[in-house]
């Protein structure tokens, strides 16, 4: 599952997401070229580092 692939991919950077969900919903964003719009600080280094597509103004 993509979702597995993303987590570990941020773990060998370092980086722990906290919320399983967090991950779920980031790597569907991915996928399927969504921009999404967030406050949690999680999803930045999905940003930075998995090419998420931030809807928020902050990033």
């Amino acid at each position: 599952m993509k979702s597995a692939d993303n987590y570990r991919q941020l773990r060998k950077k370092g980086i722990t997401i906290r919320k399983t969900a967090d991950v779920i919903i980031a790597s569907f964003c991915i996928e399927n070229n969504l921009p999404l719009l967030f406050s949690d600080k999680d999803f930045i280094p999905f940003v930075k580092h998995l090419k998420l597509i931030s809807a928020s103004p902050t990033t």
